[in-house]
């Protein structure tokens, strides 16, 4: 303790009453016994004195078994006032106690009430400490608990304590819970049960009559709380609630002297001093905790004192700073001519802007008038070309719905000649078998017959070499080779015109083949348009429910995306812009345009835009988790100046028909597309005389590209002509804003392209059949020029044999030609019987090909003749179309402008609305900032004149410091901060004089009840000692803070019976110590609100007799006690102790570590 603080507290408790010496007219010492009451020491030198003893009292308190750091008897600082000892003379006091003791005698042996509330009923362990199962029911008054060493008597009362929430070292049994488990279990579970009845009752209405507490602690060190009501239901696992509950029902199981453990119990009996007594009293009682409040509550008056003492030496500073504050503004005045004439200036230009306001207002009135004013022309030129397109639109109807009657009238002959071709095919491919069966009987048959001729000729040659061998006969040989010769030369010139007719059929099979490629490419094509005209019909239908899925069908999704990510700050720099066709529209002049324009600015028109490396990868993952394929820009947003980069402004650009709300949209497309230098010119050849009329023959300034109307890229920046068809967009129009005109015209190329592919289908089948006819005949020709070139060589061949015959000097074997001549005849009778089911057949189907042929030609000049007149109403009709698309941009032109002209007009009225509303507001700020004053010249003049006298306001003020306006504002600060501290001082010593005030109230209080304390324990105390006849008093020194006994015993060594002996503590036996100590705890008791009393081995050092009176007075006290339970723990034979109503004796077994429920 700081020197101070000690100095302190003797001073002051040097004025405090000395209480032992009025309650029992003893003194401090034996030196002092007689001291008549308290006075003021008056000597200097017995103050230091005092000083001295209890500055070594406090350096003692160290070696006590009760730590000092828990413990206060009196705060510091706050002895007992001199006029309180005053209170009762010792006269009073003597009579005080007299009536008291009297009192507690004429009250001994009654029956105190039971209690309703607060006592436990039973407690049941699980594997706790050295019990596997234990469950103890306990009566509502005198409870003994008895059993040998070992048998777990003091885990009861442990479970008690921790049950009730008491700390594992306060039961000084262990250091930490899971200490507590029984050895070889993994957990132990403690449930106890109170009671919970009457008026007071904790909370009734939700536990009931009882309150059911289950700790339950694990091996790791944890623990948990149930609190259950009498039902089994779990109402809170929270410490809170438990604490609460024991505040209610005042168990206190960490105060000492209401739960003695065995060592405590032990240490209070037998070896407890003086300040240890004092110390269980002060602590029972709740003085000690009641102290501790009062100095925390001393230390917050010291601290705020403390602040009014820093607080108040700072006023007077405060004060003159706000004094020369003030005296600084009044100097300060002289610039305020000045600032009054800046102030009518600024009247002025807020009048000169109102008037200004008022002029625009009557422009912007005269310039709307003339724009509506030229709106009737426009509507009437544009109704004019309506009706025109109506007038057409009729007729187209009428001519389309008369091609329509004749497309229908044409299909059933169509369909019958596909039908009779078809069966004429199936009926060729089966004359193609048979035809192919009977070329290979005839070449046979051939065959044979050129070899008959063979043997005949030279069975003939064979003859009439037998006959004669003459030169008439060799003239004949010679003869028939020079006529087989002639037919051979004959044979080659036909082979040669066979081979010409097949060479020009086979090229006109290829030409009609490369026809019919073309018109089946052409069908292609068709389908392939048809198909992708309704995927844009589709595209654009859905376009018209949401126009974002113009630019993808996820779009929606995507954006929705963004904005969720957006919402919850997901991105590191700005969010994603995009689509960036989103923010671009077509101006009105650009309509004719859009195509070259989607196609010319393609994706990016669908491309995101994000400034952040890790947003592209956030955008990135949701364009990939909605399958969207839209490219991602990474660029920083810079609104830069393209001015000079555009061309002159005779040169329409794509930059100059395009609209954008973001001006960051229009910088990226300039970045990726050069929108700003790309020209758009509607005629090829001004195109080409634009992109070479620039220096050295190349593109104009500023120009880097140019396109025509019929997206064709015209020019080179390097010189010279050329010219690139652009590849045209065939997406849903993302530029267009008349969604049903695109539709309509979509839905008219479909049904155009639907009846071009039905004639182009025709026409290819018409080819096809061709194709086949002339391939048959080419077919037909090579195989004549086969057999001519087959017949030359059995002709050349025979000229050879003629040829060898003439050489020959030795007849041949006539019988042998002629055999095998026979055999070739025969053969030749075979295959004709066999050929003749074939003829038949081929006749047969060659007849029914007939009438096929006669109505397929009777059907071809009908279907021509249809077709001649079906196309002359299509004619027709593309002639009224080509008129009706002359007309229909005139109507869109006229459209446009009464579009543009009407916007013209919204927008002159929004800016009519906007300046009137700006012109309403400014006056109304105008009046509230002054009246209408006269302007007498012109805003600029007027600011110039306001800048000239604020620029000597401003040299008047550099030579001040400061403005006057902060002049004012630093007087007005600083006496507020006067006034704010003056008052913050004043209101603090009010609240520390009211706390002052309570707290030497809660401390007489205190000391009053310490008085009422100590002489109801003094009193308790002797009638205790009088169970046997002993007499005593308790002496409280208050001042040194110790309880000393005094006991008087019955002299057994007198000669005189019943002469007492006055004894000092330390000379009395250990029975007689031990008895005495007793007496002393149940007279503290009974200074205490306890519902639950609970003492382990009360008994250890006492004999039979003291025992046994013991127990009487024990029992005597609990009986007498009001709403109290006591649990009493003994090792030794309780065969005195009766059980009954009021009292139950639980005996342990022998420790086996294996107990069940006691009964």
């Amino acid at each position: 303790m700081p020197e101070p603080r000690k100095r302190r507290i003797v001073e002051e408790e040097e004025e405090e009453d000395d209480y032992s010496s009025k309650s029992t007219g003893r003194g401090h010492s034996t030196k002092d016994v007689k001291a008549k009451g308290p006075k003021r020491p008056k000597q200097s030198d017995d103050v230091e004195e005092q000083r001295q003893e209890l500055e070594d009292d406090n350096l003692n308190d160290d070696d006590d078994d009760i730590e000092d750091d828990t413990y206060r008897e009196v705060p510091h600082g706050w002895g007992d006032e001199e006029n309180d000892t005053n209170e009762l003379d010792e006269v009073s006091r003597r009579e005080l106690a007299e009536l008291e003791f009297e009192k507690s005698k004429a009250q001994r042996n009654r029956h105190g009430a039971i209690a309703l509330m607060g006592v436990i009923e039973v407690i049941e362990m699980f594997d706790f400490m050295c019990h596997r199962h234990l469950k103890v029911p306990f009566g509502p008054k005198i409870n003994f608990i008895i059993g040998h060493n070992g048998s777990g008597k003091s885990a009861i009362l442990t479970a008690i304590m921790v049950c009730l929430g008491g700390k594992a070292n306060a039961t000084n049994r262990a250091q930490n819970l899971k200490a507590l488990i029984r050895e070889g279990a993994g957990q132990t579970e403690v449930k106890l049960q109170l009671r919970n009845r009457g008026p007071d009752a904790f909370k009734p209405e939700i536990y009931g009559e009882s309150i059911i507490i289950e700790r339950r602690i694990s091996k790791d060190g944890t623990s948990g709380y149930k609190i259950k009501s009498s039902k089994g239901k779990t109402i809170s696992t929270k410490r809170e609630e438990l604490s609460a509950m024991c505040d209610h029902m005042n168990i206190q199981v960490d105060n000492p002297m209401n739960v003695l453990s065995q060592d405590t119990a032990r240490q209070f009996l037998q070896s407890s001093t003086g300040e240890d007594k004092y110390k269980f009293f002060s602590r029972g009682t709740q003085l000690t905790q009641l102290s501790i409040d009062y100095e925390t509550i001393r230390e917050c008056i010291d601290t705020m004192q403390n602040t009014i003492k820093s607080k108040t030496e700072i006023l007077p500073e405060l004060f003159e700073l706000a004094k020369a504050a003030q005296a600084r503004f009044k100097d300060s005045q002289q610039a305020a001519t000045l600032e009054l004439k800046v102030e009518s200036l600024k009247k002025q230009v807020a009048w000169g802007q109102i008037e200004d306001l008022e002029k625009g207002v009557d422009e912007t009135e005269k310039e709307l008038s003339d724009v509506m004013a030229k709106i009737p022309a426009i509507e009437k030129k544009r109704a004019q070309e309506e009706a025109v397109v109506g007038k057409l639109d009729e007729q187209i109807q009428a001519l389309e719905a008369t091609y329509g009657q004749h497309t229908e009238s044409n299909a059933p002959a169509h369909d019958q000649k596909r039908h009779l071709e078809q069966q004429l095919r199936e009926i060729r491919n089966g004359m193609k078998s048979i035809q192919d069966d009977e070329k290979t009987v005839n070449d046979e048959i051939k065959a044979l017959r050129d070899q008959i001729r063979g043997f005949d000729q030279k069975i003939e040659q064979e003859t009439r070499r037998l006959k004669a061998n003459t030169q008439s006969k060799r003239m004949g040989i010679e003869d028939k080779i020079q006529k087989l010769s002639t037919e051979i030369d004959q044979g080659k010139r036909q082979l040669a015109e066979s081979r010409e007719t097949y060479a020009k059929l086979e090229a006109q099979v290829d030409e009609s083949r490369g026809r019919l490629e073309q018109i089946n490419s052409t069908v292609h094509k068709n389908k392939n348009e048809l198909s992708e005209n309704k995927e844009r019909i589709r595209q654009m239908k859905d376009q018209m429910q949401n126009s974002l899925k113009a630019f993808g069908p996820t779009i929606p999704n995507v954006l929705e995306a963004i904005q969720e990510v957006t919402g919850k700050g997901g991105w590191r720099g700005e969010p994603p812009v995009g689509p960036l066709g989103r923010h671009v529209k077509l101006r009105g002049q650009g309509q004719n345009w859009r195509a070259v324009v989607e196609s010319a600015l393609g994706n990016v028109l669908n491309a995101f835009a994000v400034t952040s490396d890790t947003d592209r990868s956030t955008l990135f993952n949701i364009l990939k988790r909605h399958r969207c394929n839209s490219d991602i820009i990474l660029t920083k947003r810079i609104i830069f100046d393209y001015r000079d980069k555009e061309p002159a402004s005779n040169f329409l650009t794509i930059n100059r028909i395009l609209e954008f709300d973001d001006e960051w949209v229009r910088r990226l497309l300039i970045d990726k597309n050069s929108i700003e230098s790309t020209i758009l010119v509607e005629k090829r050849s001004d195109a080409d005389r634009i992109t070479s009329s620039g220096r050295d023959g190349g593109f104009p300034e500023n120009v880097s590209q140019c396109f025509t109307i019929d997206l064709v890229r015209v020019g080179d920046r390097s010189g010279g002509a050329s010219s690139i068809m652009m590849t045209k967009y065939r997406g849903p129009p993302r530029l267009t804003k008349d969604v049903d005109q695109e539709l309509e015209v979509l839905e008219g190329n479909s049904r155009r392209l639907e009846d071009s592919l039905r004639y182009r289908i025709r026409e290819s089948q018409d080819l096809l059949s061709e194709v086949d006819t002339m391939d048959r005949q080419r077919l037909q020709t090579k195989r004549q020029a086969a057999n001519l070139e087959k017949e030359i060589k059995m002709k050349a061949r025979a000229v050879e044999d003629l040829q060898e015959g003439l050489q020959e000097d030795e007849p041949t074997n006539l019988h042998a030609y002629e055999e095998s001549k026979q055999q070739a005849l025969d053969q030749i009778e075979t295959m004709k019987r066999q050929y003749e089911p074939l003829a038949v057949q081929k006749q047969t189907i060659l007849a029914s090909m007939e009438p096929i042929k006669e109505e397929l030609q009777r059907l071809h000049e009908s279907i021509k003749e249809q077709e001649a007149s079906t196309l002359k109403i299509r004619n027709d009709l593309d002639k009224l179309n080509m008129e009706r698309q002359e007309h229909v941009p005139k109507i869109q032109y006229w459209e446009v402008k009464l579009a543009k002209q009407n916007a013209s007009v919204a927008d002159l009225e929004k800016e009519l609305q906007a300046r009137s509303t700006y012109l309403k507001e400014s006056t109304a700020k105008a009046i509230d900032y002054c009246e209408r004053v006269e302007v007498t010249a012109t805003t600029a003049q007027l600011e110039r004149e306001i800048k000239q006298t604020q620029e000597r306001l401003r040299e008047q003020e550099a030579q001040r410091g400061c403005t006057l306006e902060e002049i004012a504002m630093d007087m007005t600060r600083k006496q507020d901060e006067y006034k704010s501290a003056k008052l913050a001082i004043h209101q603090l010593n009010q609240f520390v004089s009211h706390l002052k005030n309570t707290l030497h109230e809660r401390l007489s209080r205190w000391r009053q009840f310490r008085h009422q304390m100590s002489i109801r324990s003094m009193n308790n105390f002797k009638l205790q000692l009088s169970q046997r006849g002993y007499s005593g008093e308790l002496e409280f020194n208050h001042q040194v803070k110790t309880l000393n006994i005094r006991v008087e015993t019955e002299d057994q060594n007198s000669s005189k019976a019943g002469v007492a002996r006055d004894k000092d503590p330390k000379s009395l036996s250990g029975g007689e110590k031990s008895f005495s100590t007793i007496c002393l705890l149940l007279a503290l008791w009974d200074s205490m609100s306890s519902s639950i009393r609970c003492l382990d081995e009360f008994d250890v050092f006492m004999d039979a007799v003291n025992r046994r009176i013991s127990m009487k007075m024990l029992i005597g006290t609990a009986r007498e006690s009001d709403g109290v339970q006591y649990i009493l723990i003994t090792p030794q034979d309780a065969s005195s102790v009766s059980p009954g109503a009021d009292v139950r004796v639980h005996r342990l077994h022998d420790p086996e570590r294996n107990q069940q429920t006691i009964v």
